[in-house]
């Protein structure tokens, strides 16, 4: 599975209500994505539509598509998925701008399947935590996407995974942090249940 994301930037005189929906429904008309997810930063100015596609080819094709307002557009590999059970309403998006080593790449990908994501799902029972898309580009650069219910749930996510300690082999080295992290709104997502789970809005 192949995921596109195009950033575009937010125009609040023109945000009617449904205007997320519209805009992936533009973006991406008729194209047959199996989903799509429209995100609005809090406080800001800028957002997301993530786009998902059953091959590569698709998702070269798609990423060339722009609408008034959006911009840079990126094509990635969905490496990983983690399913939640929360209505997706706050979207955590935690970018690795930086091209990774294989190194690196390998050391980031252990310390999300064997520390960070095992660490989450002990919050499952809490409530509120929905689901996670890791999207890695060809360079090893990458975006995580974390979805949960409320601003309260994702501070509960991120103080847990702040918490969490080394493995024994984990080299500290090897894992420079995100470049940014962005908290945004959830305006509308199609997403397939195997990582978000809730009605399409």
């Amino acid at each position: 599975m192949y995921a596109t994301v195009h950033q575009f930037r937010r125009s609040h005189a023109d945000e009617s209500e449904g205007w997320g929906h519209a805009l992936a429904a533009e973006l991406h008309p008729g194209t047959g994505s199996p989903g799509t997810c429209t995100l609005a930063q809090v406080g800001g100015l800028t957002g997301l539509v993530v786009a998902l596609w059953r091959d590569r080819g698709s998702a070269l094709a798609a990423a060339v598509r722009r609408t008034p307002g959006t911009s840079e557009a990126r094509v990635y590999e969905v490496s990983d998925v983690e399913s939640g059970a929360a209505e997706p309403r706050i979207a955590q998006a935690t970018w690795f701008d930086r091209p990774l080593t294989r190194a690196e790449a390998d050391a980031a990908d252990f310390g999300g399947r064997m520390r960070i994501r095992p660490a989450v799902r002990g919050l499952r029972g809490v409530g509120g935590v929905g689901g996670i898309y890791v999207l890695t580009a060809e360079d090893r650069s990458s975006l995580v996407l974390g979805f949960t219910e409320s601003i309260e749930a994702l501070e509960a996510v991120q103080k847990t995974i702040m918490s969490t300690e080394l493995l024994p082999g984990e080299d500290p080295a090897l894992l420079p942090g995100p470049d940014r992290v962005d908290v945004h709104r959830v305006l509308h997502t199609s997403l397939p249940s195997l990582g978000l789970v809730g009605e399409p809005r």
